[in-house]
């Protein structure tokens, strides 16, 4: 305006601009090489420049980005908004605001990432007994036929896993209620041995027979089988709900259930005597896989496999099956200690190849921000898309002993769900701020 040229620091310099008088108020254009090029729009050819930090420059990109839905990347906005403005910055000053735009955050934010936890004392513990602490789950369905008609019925295949020693245990089931699977329990338990602890999620028939067992404690004369277990003591662990990554130490038994029977029973008309042998045979096979990985040296013994633990040796010969030899040929006298000696040795093995492994930290090294009480979040739902996912807010948080919260209680229209953080997507975390002071804020602006 005062015809002077602008400064050798100044960050127009590059955009050559120009003040264009023809518009009611006098506006500042880029003046660039496309000024010749008549072939392109206008706007296009000499955009307007938009200041860094400006409400209008925030309003001009709000529009652009509600016309868009909040759908598209940084990139993608800036490039809409270059048909008619140049953004001074654009690039840092379209990812502020998307940082702060609470549409985007519900279409773009990722959930909670808190750094890979310590492992419950149950994992390390060693008790010289498998299954002393298990964890439950459920394959299937499987299709059996019956009779002439080949009728076909579902089957399932309640699957028990030792949280130590890693071994599997494998029972048939002919429903998912809680009367099939205490069917299944006291098959297991009668095989195996009554658990101190048992872990699961939080499906209908392990909760029926939790209350159950609570129950029981109260009237031990009933004969039931959750009597049974609670006069033994046996103590039943939920993981928090809808968080199946929380039980990876048996859902990874059940993945290798399912290859296995994929490849052998791959679309099979079977019978329920041949899915039984099936379900057998796949257990053995389950249970001789190495723990540790296996040596090339013709001098190591062989790794530890949950045959180990469960009989004492494994399908193949080793130092350790050549020292029990011997003890069968011992004394009887000294056969007991000879065999309590081996036992031990075993698990003296496994405390010093296995548990170590446990140490390492493979994925989410990184600590990252804790939910709070009062964060407004989305609740992630595998049946809506993520446009209608319910908005909710943190009431109480429940910290691990490394001082991580990894689980919460979160109210969801009135209502309070317990909740991983894994699967919650952060949407303000300062209720206090100036722009998101309340949920009733975010509700109103969850149409932008």
């Amino acid at each position: 305006m005062n015809g002077k040229e602008l400064p050798s620091s100044s960050p127009l310099v590059k955009l050559r601009p120009f003040l264009d008088s023809s518009a009611e108020v006098p506006v500042l254009r880029v003046g660039g090489r496309l000024r010749t090029a008549h072939h392109l729009a206008s706007e296009f050819r000499c955009p307007l420049i938009l200041p860094q930090k400006h409400r209008v420059t925030e309003l001009v990109i709000a529009e652009e980005d509600r016309q868009c839905s909040h759908s598209i990347g940084t990139n993608h906005l800036l490039s809409k908004l270059a048909d008619k403005f140049w953004i001074v910055k654009g690039r840092q000053t379209v990812k502020r605001y998307r940082q702060a735009c609470v549409g985007c955050k519900r279409l773009w934010n990722k959930p909670y990432s808190p750094a890979m936890g310590p492992l419950p004392n149950f994992r390390t513990e060693g008790q010289l007994l498998a299954f002393s602490r298990t964890a439950v789950d459920f394959a299937g369905p499987f299709y059996v036929k019956r009779g002439r008609g080949r009728v076909q019925e579902k089957r399932y295949a309640a699957i028990f896993t030792c949280l130590q020693t890693r071994a599997c245990h494998f029972e048939v089931v002919y429903s998912l209620d809680t009367d099939g699977f205490k069917m299944a329990l006291v098959r297991f338990t009668k095989r195996r041995g009554t658990p101190t602890m048992i872990l699961s999620d939080n499906g209908t028939n392990f909760v029926g027979t939790e209350r159950e067992l609570r129950e029981a404690v109260q009237s031990l004369g009933t004969g039931d089988v959750s009597a049974a277990l609670a006069a033994q003591g046996t103590q039943w662990v939920f993981n928090p709900p809808r968080a199946p990554h929380t039980g990876g130490v048996f859902e990874r038994v059940v993945r290798s259930l399912k290859q296995v029977l994929q490849t052998v029973l791959y679309k099979a008309d079977l019978t329920d005597e041949e899915l039984h042998t099936a379900l057998v045979q796949a257990e053995g096979l389950l249970n001789s896989r190495p723990l540790t990985a296996v040596s090339t040296d013709a001098a190591d013994p062989q790794p530890l496999t949950p045959h180990h633990f469960l009989v004492g040796h494994a399908r193949v010969t080793s130092p350790l099956e050549e020292q029990a030899e011997l003890a069968e040929r011992a004394h009887p006298h000294r056969r007991f200690d000879i065999i309590q000696h081996l036992l031990k040795v075993v698990w003296r093995r496994w405390k010093r190849e296995v548990v170590s492994r446990l140490n390492l930290t493979t994925k989410w090294q990184r600590a990252q921000r804790s939910a709070q009480v009062g964060d407004v979040l989305l609740c992630l739902d595998d049946h809506l898309p993520r446009a209608k996912w319910p908005l909710g807010r943190v009431e109480a948080v429940y910290p691990g002993k490394d001082g991580a919260t990894r689980v919460v209680d979160v109210n969801i229209r009135g209502k309070v769900y317990r909740r991983h953080v894994r699967y919650l997507v952060p949407l303000e975390v300062e209720p206090s701020s100036d722009r998101v002071n309340s949920l009733e804020s975010v509700v109103k602006m969850r149409d932008l």
